[in-house]
């Protein structure tokens, strides 16, 4: 619709960029894997160039697709984000993951 994404508007969310500390452990050809600390906030995801599977080892957050579907993800949950996927992202208990993304690097 050329008109972008609407502004969202969340009761109670959090409003800061969360500060986190990532690192790539492995990258050969397309695909890449490291571990990443995140710290309560919210930021937006734009489309996806690669699809990641990460395992949550500590934390809470909501992924929240842009039709407005949420799910909440913690400590112990294995989650797929396919390549295209936007949305956002809020952190709501400081977060450890490990990931895997495969697919276009830029």
């Amino acid at each position: 619709d050329g008109q972008g994404t609407p502004p969202r508007v969340v009761e109670g969310a959090l409003h800061k960029a969360p500060a986190n500390v990532a690192h790539t452990i492995y990258h050969v050809g397309s695909t890449r894997a490291g571990f990443m600390s995140c710290s309560p906030g919210s930021f937006v995801v734009a489309e996806r160039a690669t699809a990641e599977c990460l395992f949550v080892n500590e934390g809470v957050f909501f992924l929240t697709n842009l039709d407005g579907s949420a799910c909440r993800c913690s400590a112990g949950d294995t989650v797929v984000l396919p390549q295209g996927w936007a949305g956002f992202w809020d952190i709501i208990e400081p977060v450890r993951k490990v990931w895997v993304e495969v697919g276009a690097h830029t």
